[in-house]
């Protein structure tokens, strides 16, 4: 009997020590798996707008994306590529992330002067603060690239 009294006074704290390394481990792994997943790709194939420009690694080029104006929703934004030299976007779309908006269209075009445009327009939702992501697919090129950015109403 004494040595059941000793074993429930220990049940409480390993159950305590058990659930907690559980969670620690959870948590790690989840970690490792955003850094390595397939939803996110390592630095260089993706970039975040600050000041309505990112820079993204492309091969050994650096290639920066700009936003004509900071992108509201309900409004024509065009995007602007420069230092796409020999690199040709084959198709590009814009996907909520905190938030399942469809697949909006990036019209993407060579301008006169040989530089890469387009320009897409967001629809409004329900959320006060919508983060956003710009899939980026080059021709010949295997992985995919992320711009994100994000919006406030």
């Amino acid at each position: 009997m004494n040595t059941t009294k000793r074993l429930r006074s220990y049940l409480g704290p390993l159950t305590i020590f058990f659930v907690a390394l559980a969670i620690f481990t959870v948590h790690r792994y989840q970690q490792a798996w955003q850094n390595n997943g397939a939803s996110y790709v390592e630095i260089g194939n993706s970039c975040n707008f600050v000041n309505n420009r990112c820079e993204l690694l492309i091969g050994d080029q650096k290639i920066t994306a700009r936003f004509s104006q900071h992108p509201e929703v309900e409004e024509s934004i065009t995007l602007e590529f420069s230092s796409l030299s020999g690199l040709v976007p084959e198709s590009a779309w814009i996907e909520g992330v905190n938030m399942y908006m469809g697949k909006i269209p990036v019209l993407i075009d060579k301008d006169e002067h040989g530089s890469w445009s387009g320009w897409f327009m967001l629809g409004s939702c329900s959320e006060p603060r919508m983060d956003w992501r710009i899939q980026l697919n080059l021709e010949n090129s295997e992985p995919v690239y992320y711009l994100n950015f994000s919006t406030e109403q």
